[in-house]
């Protein structure tokens, strides 16, 4: 499944995004410190290693990719309950929790407004943690953040992060309600403005919000037993074209 929150954001060339270099260079250089520390702790290991890395380098028959090595960001792990946001070296520390379940809100506007700040932290912990549990309690499966949430599990089960990358949302219109199809929506503007997906193979994937002719749209929401969901999102003209 290929997400709205991916599909929706422009990508860029290596030399358009000034940094690029010197993430490279910072992940080299932590990845080269962690190496020599193994070798002063366990010599023998490391030569065994560096043995087989020579014969594997002889075999090849081409240049292997860099390899992204994931650490702590800042270059050390920070102090319980200190926030420290994700960079070069690896991801974000000490996150805020999300609350542990969805809280009962009214079928109202309000109910909707604090639902939706509730799932705005859960779905930024998700981001910078690649702990989406939270945020999977806040959709539906159908939606296409569903999808997004699980590129982002993979990204971080395969050793990558995300830096950067965080969303807020403005309401932008009254909330309506779609008897046909038994759901609301409500028109809401994304704002975020840069983002890169760091995998462990050395492929940066980096994207900046330079069209912001997507970021208004509406989001879907349905209503069950006290609790609001979000049921996927759609622009003003794939609504006029399901009409």
């Amino acid at each position: 499944m290929t997400s709205v929150f991916l599909t929706r954001r422009a990508m860029l060339s290596g030399g358009t995004l000034l940094g690029i270099g010197a993430l490279l260079a910072a992940c080299g250089q932590q990845a080269a410190n962690e190496a020599a520390a193994t070798a002063t702790a366990a010599p023998e290991t490391a030569s065994a290693l560096a043995a087989t890395s020579e014969s594997a380098s002889a075999s090849a028959s081409t240049t292997p990719k860099p390899v992204m090595t994931r650490g702590y960001s800042g270059k050390s792990k920070a102090p319980d309950g200190e926030y420290r946001k994700a960079d070069a070296y690896g991801p974000a520390q000490n996150v805020q929790e999300p609350r542990k379940e969805p809280a009962q809100y009214p079928e109202t506007e309000q109910g909707l407004y604090r639902m939706m700040k509730d799932w705005v932290v859960a779905h930024n912990y998700a981001i910078q943690t690649g702990d989406c549990s939270y945020a999977f309690k806040y959709i539906t499966k159908d939606a296409e953040e569903y999808g997004f949430y699980q590129y982002i599990e993979s990204l971080y089960q395969r050793g990558g992060w995300t830096v950067d990358g965080l969303d807020s949302y403005q309401p932008q219109g009254p909330l309506i309600y779609d008897e046909a199809k038994k759901k609301y929506r409500m028109l809401h503007r994304r704002f975020w403005s840069t983002v890169m997906y760091v995998e462990p193979d050395g492929t940066l994937n980096m994207e900046a919000n330079t069209d912001t002719s997507d970021d208004t749209f509406y989001f879907l929401f349905t209503y069950s037993d006290g609790y609001w969901k979000i049921a996927g999102s759609k622009s003003d003209e794939e609504l006029q074209n399901e009409k």
